[in-house]
């Protein structure tokens, strides 16, 4: 295999591993423990590393699944911080909110 071959076969390794991370991505889930667990919860999305599927290593190269492994673990932990993130933050959103709704009712 040539070096314009393995470069290919390592960006589709890259690209077909972040599609198919962002794709099993547990959103809603990542959201409500960001949502009820706070920074902890953010911690724990920032470590917490799911390995990508066997079946979808079946056949492929040593190569290629070392690289899709760590693009899958590098997505998934990016939309879990991000989901996690967002319902950190949402509280504090509607806390605001409401502040400024019950605010101006006063006036």
């Amino acid at each position: 295999m040539n070096d314009q071959q393995q470069h290919l076969n390592a960006a589709d390794a890259q690209l077909t591993a972040e599609q198919d991370a962002e794709s099993d991505a547990k959103k809603v889930s990542w959201f409500f423990i960001g949502f009820l667990g706070n920074i902890i919860g953010v911690l724990i999305a920032s470590i917490y590393e799911p390995a990508p599927p066997a079946s979808r290593l079946l056949e492929k190269s040593p190569e290629y699944a070392a690289m899709y492994t760590d693009s899958y673990r590098a997505k998934s932990r990016s939309v879990q911080v991000r989901q996690s993130v967002i319902g950190l933050f949402v509280p504090f959103v509607l806390i605001i909110l409401w502040v400024i709704l019950m605010g101006a009712l006063m006036i």
